[in-house]
């Protein structure tokens, strides 16, 4: 992470199993990366990311997180089935190195789910000494970096936020309707795009017409979540 990137972080905001899962999954030195945080007022944890490279004030950082957040809400939701987490309060890290806490406030609604412990696997050698694995970025901060490297992908993940509705699906097509699928058949794509279409787009008309087949909502959230998926890959792939 650069200089300018060490100045800024975002205070997590949300249950604490939550919180401890983007801290067990978004590691250093990968990025974005969770740390932990004192300062007088206790213990915290933050987001850091060099997508605040060159930020020069606590708004900017605020509302490049805002973003920053959405994105990465659902790349932990499609890895990891983890409920979202809020950007809080922009952490200055640039005062001597002891950290200053701006804090805008927004209204935010937030689900929040018990979580019943997190599964860490733990590999042990012969005499039973634990097996420290070699660094490697997490799924979640493999897609964001896909998401850097590709502009659209960030979009689309976007449009996956939450429960998508037809409108959202098909505008994360849009984002992604010529990279690699996954194998997905052409069948399918034209049963996605005709019960888009005709659902929430347009009214049945000459042009549109329902499909004989209509798909799900269901199923088309995870036939786009599969596309952008494959996407993420094949990026990824020419990407190393």
């Amino acid at each position: 992470m650069s200089p300018a990137s060490n100045r800024w972080g975002i205070e997590l905001n949300g249950p604490q199993g939550e919180q401890k899962l983007w801290h067990m999954l978004l590691k250093p030195p990968f990025d974005p990366f969770v740390e932990e945080v004192e300062d007088e007022r206790g213990d915290y944890l933050a987001l850091r990311s060099s997508a605040f490279d060159g930020i020069a004030t606590s708004a900017e950082v605020h509302q490049a997180a805002k973003e920053l957040f959405r994105t990465l809400n659902v790349a932990m939701s499609k890895n990891a089935d983890a409920d979202p987490v809020t950007n809080g309060a922009v952490v200055d890290f640039g005062f001597d190195g002891q950290p200053r806490r701006h804090h805008h406030l927004e209204a935010e609604g937030i689900t929040m789910r018990v979580r019943v412990g997190i599964a860490e696997l733990t590999v042990k050698d012969a005499q039973g000494n634990v097996v420290e694995p070699p660094p490697a970025p997490s799924r979640p901060q493999l897609w964001m970096r896909a998401a850097a490297l590709e502009p659209e992908i960030g979009s689309a993940l976007r449009y996956l936020e939450g429960k998508p509705g037809w409108v959202e699906l098909y505008k994360a097509y849009e984002a992604v309707r010529n990279m690699p699928n996954g194998g997905i058949s052409s069948s399918e794509i034209e049963r996605f795009t005709q019960t888009a279409n005709v659902e929430e787009r347009h009214h049945p008309n000459d042009k549109s017409r329902p499909h004989k087949r209509p798909m799900e909502l269901w199923e088309a959230r995870a036939l786009i979540t599969q596309w952008v998926s494959a996407a993420i890959d094949d990026i990824l792939a020419m990407n190393p």
